[in-house]
């Protein structure tokens, strides 16, 4: 399974960002993730999976919610279901392609707050961010439950051309190819 996340920001270096940044980042993918699972093949397990350990329909199918600080949260790659991520991540930025380190570019930095975005929260992370259960007990989807799940990143550079208001301002673009680590009759069709 492959399939791209968008995200359009600022990504400041480690020094100038706190966790709640870090939730905001996370915050506005979460749309994108939850909407995957309105998609084939996804959309015909989430009953399956969108759910509670020990809650919830039965049988097939492995629970990926997970609460942190009693937030819920809904993980698409857990070691759970025995999945695994690539990640291949196009940065769009106003400084020269190329320029990974050094002046603006700090590369290194923005991807390890791009990879804490893309994953769950610790509770300690959860409670200083004050995140907050959502009203509607919705959970927040966000991509890895941990990142060590990521078995590959690659990076690209290249010119933003249009002006930012932030210097800290990009684009990434993040394709995900999902592996299963281990194949099981409930991860097959991810690793599809």
């Amino acid at each position: 399974m492959q399939f791209r996340l968008l995200y359009e920001g600022p990504i400041p270096p480690r020094k100038r960002i706190n966790v709640t940044d870090i939730h905001a980042i996370r915050m506005a993918l979460h749309p994108q993730l939850k909407g995957l699972w309105e998609c084939k093949p996804l959309s015909e397990m989430a009953t399956w999976f969108l759910r509670e350990k020990d809650r919830g329909p039965g049988g097939r199918g492995i629970p990926i919610l997970e609460r942190t600080n009693n937030v819920l949260f809904a993980p698409l790659i857990t070691q759970r279901n025995d999945l695994a991520c690539e990640l291949t991540v196009t940065l769009l930025r106003r400084q020269s392609p190329g320029q990974l380190l050094g002046e603006g570019g700090d590369i290194d930095n923005r991807l390890k707050t791009l990879l804490d975005a893309l994953r769950m929260p610790s509770t300690v992370e959860a409670q200083q961010a004050k995140i907050d259960t959502r009203v509607d007990n919705d959970p927040i989807h966000c991509l890895l439950q941990d990142d060590a799940l990521v078995r590959k990143v690659s990076v690209e550079t290249d010119w933003l051309l249009r002006p930012t208001t932030d210097p800290f301002d990009l684009v990434a673009i993040i394709q995900v190819r999902v592996l299963a680590s281990r194949t099981t009759m409930q991860n097959l069709p991810f690793a599809t």
